[in-house]
């Protein structure tokens, strides 16, 4: 590969997507900075559902789901993946990961590529890489005209309880990296069994995921500034939940889970250890223009009931690998290549997901 005319690529965002992103790029010579907004704990979020299968003949597509999996086809907790992609991350010489930086604006001119933050730094590059989630800044300067993902009108409570804490006998006989789905007049609650703290797979070691999508508090997510103005501003986490709504989901979870699920949801409703995340969706008409590209949440949020997201985010990456080798000379080319291989298909998955939205939206007012 030339890299001539092309060296340092900036990442805005460094959870998944953008961890992976990086080690792609690292892994093909570039000079890469990653730039993340949050501290350098890991996120508490429930489970993702991992293929394995290869992207066609793409070593790097192997060498990431072969990371992201730890070698296995499972249900795999989120903080163990992005730890993962952390050690393998801090390992990569070309790779500058800085937390606690804001980013407020990006922009580009003939030939380069810029974020500024809000201490007013400014991370220069050759192009930027927008992984920067469902309220991504990246979006803003690719799609003015349609800068926020849509509230899909429903919540995700969202967390992982250890095995050891529950009775031997509820979860001992249920299989590692299978899903469970149980409906009710609550919403939809999803759980699966995920290898534990240690990377334990024997009952008594593993971690119990659940995810609870919710329709009765968009009143309360507007009176927490959860949402304002139709636009998600953040979630609920730990201490921000107020007691009532803690005494409420644990008396709802009681009276529509059963004893196995509910016991899950009191002990994660006890410590306070459940995350309420808003569900968003966006439907993209653009993935990238000039010297800048958006993947992931930030270029497709759909609902997590399609299970796409986190393999959709290592799609892009690959498309954006393959795209780079086609076009070694061209940055705005290959970046033009990728939308052009992936908008129609990120497309379909998130009306797929909107499918879902809808479907679910109906379903609660039967």
């Amino acid at each position: 590969m030339s890299q001539q005319q092309v060296e340092h690529a900036i990442i805005v965002g460094g959870s998944l997507g953008g961890l992976m992103m990086g080690l792609a790029l690292s892994r093909s010579g570039y000079a890469v900075t990653i730039l993340e907004r949050a501290d350098s704990s890991l996120r508490n979020g429930a489970f993702i559902r991992l293929h394995t299968k290869p992207y066609r003949n793409s070593e790097i597509e192997r060498e990431l789901r072969h990371l992201a999996s730890n070698g296995n086809n499972h249900v795999e907790a989120w903080s163990a993946i992005q730890q993962r992609l952390r050690n393998a991350v801090a390992k990569e010489p070309g790779i500058t990961l800085q937390h606690h930086t804001r980013i407020v604006s990006v922009g580009q001119n003939e030939s380069s590529a810029w974020a500024t933050s809000e201490e007013e730094q400014t991370f220069k590059g050759d192009f930027l890489i927008g992984a920067d989630g469902y309220r991504s800044i990246v979006r803003r300067y690719l799609s003015p005209d349609k800068p926020f993902a849509d509230y899909a009108g429903y919540l995700a409570w969202v967390g992982k309880v250890d095995e050891n804490l529950l009775p031997k006998k509820d979860w001992k006989k249920r299989q590692l990296s299978s899903a469970y789905f149980s409906d009710s007049a609550a919403g939809k609650l999803t759980t699966a069994v995920m290898p534990g703290k240690e990377g334990g797979t024997h009952p008594g070691q593993r971690w119990i995921g659940f995810c609870w999508f919710d329709h009765s508090h968009n009143p309360l997510l507007s009176e927490l500034g959860v949402l304002k103005d139709g636009i998600i501003q953040h979630s609920l986490y730990g201490e921000a939940v107020p007691d009532s709504l803690l005494k409420e989901l644990s008396q709802t979870s009681q009276a529509n889970w059963s004893k196995e699920e509910d016991v899950v949801l009191q002990i994660a409703i006890k410590d306070r250890s459940l995350i309420g995340a808003p569900v968003n969706e966006y439907l993209p008409n653009v993935l990238s223009k000039g010297r800048i590209a958006m993947i992931g949440d930030a270029a497709h949020t759909m609902s997590p009931m399609t299970g796409a997201g986190f393999n959709d985010s290592l799609d892009d990456t690959v498309a954006i690998m393959d795209a780079i080798k086609k076009h070694p000379n061209s940055i705005i080319n290959a970046l033009s290549e990728y939308q052009t291989r992936r908008l129609d298909i990120v497309r379909q998955d998130v009306l797929a997901g909107q499918g879902f939205n809808r479907t679910f939206g109906r379903s609660l007012q039967l």
